[in-house]
C-alpha cells in the first residue's frame, strides 16, 4: 500500500509538471480524476492551442522571426 501510494504522488507530480510547462495550472490534474470529463479534458488539451504556444508565435512575431538560419 505504501509503495502505490509514493508511485502515485510521483505520477500526480510529474502530470502537474507537464501540464505547468504546457502553460496551464497544475489543478487542471484534479479533473483527471472526474469519470468522462478526464476524456474532455484530455481532448482538449490536445487539440487546443496551448498557451505557451501562443506566446512563443507572439514574442517570434514581435522579433520578426523568419523560422531560418541565419537569421534575414
Amino acid at each position: 500500500m505504501i509503495i502505490w501510494a509514493a508511485v502515485a504522488i510521483i505520477f500526480l507530480i510529474a502530470y502537474i509538471q507537464i501540464i505547468r510547462k504546457a502553460g496551464y495550472s497544475g489543478w487542471w490534474v484534479l479533473v483527471g480524476i472526474v469519470p468522462l470529463l478526464n476524456i474532455v479534458m484530455f481532448l482538449v488539451f490536445a487539440f487546443s492551442t496551448w498557451p505557451v504556444t501562443r506566446e512563443r508565435d507572439a514574442l517570434r512575431a514581435q522579433a520578426g522571426y523568419s523560422g531560418t538560419y541565419p537569421p534575414g
